[in-house]
């Protein structure tokens, strides 16, 4: 089974006053090319779908005739949303999309299972992946008050954690001796940047650490960063960076 780790589309970029939408046509006209040379069976895009909570009507248009571009290669997309994405957005065609073979998890849902998606091949689960979205406030306060912590950066840091321990745990208890795949859009200590990222948790002063996902995970499909980088860690940690320059 071969998958193919992207993030950070950003469609509705402008660069100062240059409208991106071209470029972006030109990475998917590539990933096109490419995915013709090398077929997958999954593609993966963890977060920043939009450059903008209400993407513009031209952005919608185009967002929707990328996948079905991409479905002609007979793959199954897994999107899930970023800092900049709407969830509301994001999930108002999920019905339709499902329909598709496209998952797309826009906000954390209020069970943890709820993220894990299995992938058969024929009649057997091979792979299951946590399509984890950008964790927002509210989903944060949900497990952790930051006045039992010495710091609010802290508690932030530690609830992050615990949506990822947490879903790999209900992961192996259902699907036990299935490698566990996740997905996240979240700032990592460690990191070198662009002059493109937005702050995120508190200025991006709660980074996680690699041990943080803990030792379920046989690799962390990562956005937000957008250059292309490995964490230092057993665990491969990728950040996919993005497909356009934003900076």
């Amino acid at each position: 089974m071969k998958i193919l780790h992207t993030a950070d589309w950003h469609i509705g970029k402008r660069l100062h006053k240059t409208d991106l939408s071209h470029d972006f046509d030109l990475f998917i006209n590539w990933l096109c090319d490419y995915l013709r040379e090398h077929p997958i069976d999954i593609l993966l895009i963890s977060g920043d779908i939009f450059d903008f909570s209400n993407p513009s009507s031209e952005s919608r248009s185009q967002y929707y005739k990328t996948l079905i571009k991409l479905k002609n290669f007979n793959l199954k997309i897994i999107i899930t949303g970023g800092n900049h994405d709407s969830p509301s957005v994001l999930e108002a065609p999920k019905e339709i999309l499902n329909q598709l073979d496209i998952d797309v998890i826009g906000q954390m849902p209020e069970q943890f299972e709820d993220c894990l998606i299995p992938v058969s091949a024929g009649s057997e689960i091979e792979l299951v992946i946590a399509a984890i979205p950008y964790l927002r406030s509210k989903n944060l306060q949900r497990q952790f008050d930051a006045e039992s912590h010495e710091s609010k950066q802290e508690a932030v840091r530690e609830s992050i954690a615990f949506h990822f321990q947490e879903t790999a745990k209900l992961a192996k208890k259902k699907y036990p001796n299935i490698p566990l795949l996740g997905m996240g859009h979240l700032f990592a200590t460690g990191v070198s940047l662009s002059e493109s990222e937005r702050d995120i948790q508190i200025g991006n002063l709660a980074g996680l650490e690699a041990s943080h996902f803990g030792n379920a995970y046989a690799y962390m499909a990562l956005g937000h960063i957008h250059k292309p980088q490995r964490l230092q860690s057993e665990t491969p940690i990728f950040y996919s960076g993005s497909p356009i320059p934003l900076s």
